[in-house]
């Protein structure tokens, strides 16, 4: 402890999970001090730490060095936990860490009896302990409230489905997802160990089916005392979070129910309607992972010779069992068979053909890994015979592919040196936050209903394209972190990139130019009085009429007050849509992409289809990006995707690139003008 009564943290991994850990550091200001931030993201650990008043690395040495810091917080990848949590323990640290400690139950016992020996605090999150519901069950069985426990059930279904870049790396759903309900198991059962577990599962996702993974599993495990336990889990469930735990006993039974966003049930002559389960983990167990890094302060406080300290001593041996039982589900399923626990479960990884890579040690946050969207965007399988005409994609070649991911993966930094799309801490983060905040707030579907019948009549005058263009020199984006240079530069920034990658599609190269232009919505000259504040102009979209998504900037807390949250239909997953509806059935949040696909429509644009959806569905970047709202996917949108997600590479990555000769490109683009019908004045 420091002089001023507080433990020094070095916090290590700034990606999903270390966001979470910033929030209860924050809330826990009076027993603790942010003393470092870890990432290999260099931009990024400086950004927080300037915002945090700490000091930052790109790796853990100086701050295990340091000895104002007395716990650390491993929130990395979780192909690094292992060796960070041992490093750590070495150099004489508390040590929280999320989960897994490792994937095999070797490195796992190795890093409990360091904990063990150093007589260190070392406990692995697993946050729904900590839950508040999840407690007065436990409770109750200990109070034998129902008697001999008999039957434990669960369901775990996440929502929505977790970034693909996460979960190549997660290490599949067993060690990943359902090691919290085989947690849960243990705890709940007082420490039993299952003496045989039997798995089926399926994959419905392709692109998780090519991970060699599932995302749908039910497992079954027996236990020496009678006891049965149960538990099914889904990556994707569209309704919301799910949570539940069920306990059978010999006097009774407890439920503990999935947790909604309120108690309210409105019963009339249609039914009773119930309101929406919380969205996503960050709202279900906000107060949890609070609560849990909480009470390890406490413990670490406790000292080593407190009752405290070695209890948790004796907790913390449950670690190796509990992924012994994760590694015998995954086998049951690739085996085929019940698997008993006694079995030699080494020697069936090497008959199932598992191999545990535990040597990626390289990062320390959550990064996406361009070259792997690249390669997952444009297919080998894609058939070469695609044409201008169609826009259909073709198998393009591997020169192609390289000098593609060469750029995208070395052009890392945007107009001010910081990563891309940082929504947490870049240098323009007030308007952005600002603008998101109330577009979340005032897009509803009604002002989308007015918005569509004021502009979509097209009479607010005759322009050209590149008159429209000069106008944009007047806008700078409020809720671009990633640029504060007129609108017009960028225009020709991604045109020109798309250009350099793609000479022959000289369609492809205008839609460059031309996505942004419909931000003219912002522009008194424009539109006079009916000019549109920016929040209903720029950013990011998503579907109106729906539940908001925790996938859409600053999460669905920024969409506290929108009143479509109160409407029992809108408020809804599915809401106003059916399921497979297609993407393009959706009412999109109003702004410049949906106005320009319009106007370039009403004036004969000719364009091919997937060019013009690139313009209307490049900002749905919870779509595209995270995979959010899939439920309205029809079978077409997957091209579209393609399309969106190829462009957006140029959209995004060319926001760092030098000025263009603006004067010089003209000619050029506006020959593309012509060729494709929109060469003079437009009605707008």
């Amino acid at each position: 402890m420091s002089s001023d009564g507080k433990f020094g943290i070095a916090l290590v991994g700034l990606g999903r999970s270390g966001h979470f850990h910033l929030t209860s550091i924050k809330g826990l200001s009076d027993s603790v001090s942010l003393v470092w931030v870890v990432d290999t993201d260099a931009g990024k650990a400086e950004n927080i730490a300037k915002n945090m008043d700490c000091k930052w690395a790109s790796s853990m040495d100086e701050a295990l060095q340091d000895s104002s810091v007395h716990i650390v917080i491993i929130a990395s990848t979780t192909d690094t936990h292992f060796s960070f949590i041992m490093r750590s323990l070495k150099a004489g640290k508390a040590v929280f860490a999320e989960k897994p400690i490792s994937h095999t139950v070797g490195e796992v016992h190795e890093a409990v009896e360091l904990a063990l020996k150093k007589n260190l605090p070392f406990v692995c999150g697993y946050q729904r302990r900590c839950d508040k519901n999840f407690r007065v069950l436990k409770q109750h069985v200990e109070a034998g409230s129902i008697g001999q426990l008999k039957m434990i059930k669960s369901c775990s279904r996440d929502n929505p489905l977790p970034p693909l870049e996460y979960l190549r790396t997660s290490g599949g759903i067993f060690q990943d997802m359902l090691i919290h309900d085989f947690d849960m198991q243990d705890w709940l059962s007082g420490g039993q160990i299952p003496d045989s577990v039997i798995s089926v599962g399926h994959c419905y996702n392709p692109e998780i089916r090519k991970m060699d993974d599932l995302d749908t599993v039910a497992v079954m495990a027996k236990y020496p005392s009678g006891l049965i336990a149960m538990t099914d889990t889904s990556r994707d469930a569209s309704y919301g979070y799910d949570q539940r735990v069920e306990a059978f006993g010999e006097k009774g039974m407890l439920t503990a129910k999935n947790e909604m966003t309120s108690t309210v049930e409105l019963a009339n002559s249609a039914g009773h309607l119930m309101p929406p389960a919380a969205w996503s983990f960050p709202q279900r167990y906000e107060e949890a992972y609070r609560v849990e890094l909480k009470e390890f302060v406490a413990l670490v406080k406790a000292g080593p010779e407190s009752e405290e300290h070695k209890k948790e001593q004796c907790e913390m041996l449950r670690h190796p069992r509990i992924v012994k039982v994760a590694a015998a589900a995954e086998l049951s399923w690739r085996l085929g068979r019940q698997v008993l626990l006694s079995e030699d479960l080494a020697a069936l990884e090497k008959e199932a053909g598992i191999v545990h890579d535990n040597d990626k040690l390289s990062t320390a946050s959550e990064p996406v890994d361009t070259a792997s969207v690249v390669s997952d965007t444009i297919s080998s399988d894609e058939h070469r015979a695609a044409s201008e005409s169609t826009g259909t994609l073709s198998e393009d070649e591997q020169a192609y592919k390289e000098k593609t991911s060469d750029w995208t993966s070395t052009t890392k930094r945007n107009s001010f040196g910081d990563t891309f799309r940082n929504y947490e801490d870049s240098k323009r983060q007030d308007v952005v936050s600002k603008t998101y905040h109330t577009m979340h707030a005032k897009q509803t579907v009604e002002f989308g209903r007015q918005q569509r019948e004021a502009w979509l009549k097209f009479d607010k005058g005759e322009f050209t394209i590149m008159e429209m263009i000069d106008l944009l020199d007047d806008l700078v984006d409020d809720s671009d972190p990633d640029n504060d240079l007129p609108n017009s530069i960028h225009d020709f920034q991604t045109a020109e990139r798309i250009r350099e990658q793609w000479p022959d599609h000289d369609w492809f190269h205008l839609v460059g130019l031309l996505h942004d232009i419909g931000k003219v919505l912002a522009l008194p000259k424009v539109a006079g009085a009916c000019a549109l504040e920016q929040w209903a102009v720029v950013g990011d979209t998503f579907p109106v009429g729906c539940a908001p998504s925790d996938a859409c900037v600053f999460g669905v807390e920024s969409f506290k007050g929108n009143p479509d949250l109160k409407d029992l239909v809108y408020s809804t997953a599915n809401g106003m849509y059916q399921p497979s509806c297609g993407i393009s059935s959706l009412m999109m949040s109003w702004g410049h992409d949906e106005y320009m696909y319009w106007v370039l429509k009403e004036n004969g644009c000719t364009i091919p289809d997937a060019g013009l959806n690139m313009i209307r569905f490049h900002s749905f970047y919870p779509w595209h990006d995270k995979r959010a709202y899939t439920q309205f996917e029809a079978p077409e949108d997957a091209e579209t995707m393609k399309w969106v997600k190829e462009f957006n590479k140029f959209d995004l990555y060319s926001k760092g690139d030098e000025l263009p000769d603006v004067a010089k490109l003209k000619p050029y683009y506006q020959s593309l003008c012509e060729k494709y019908n929109v060469g003079g004045k437009l009605r707008w």
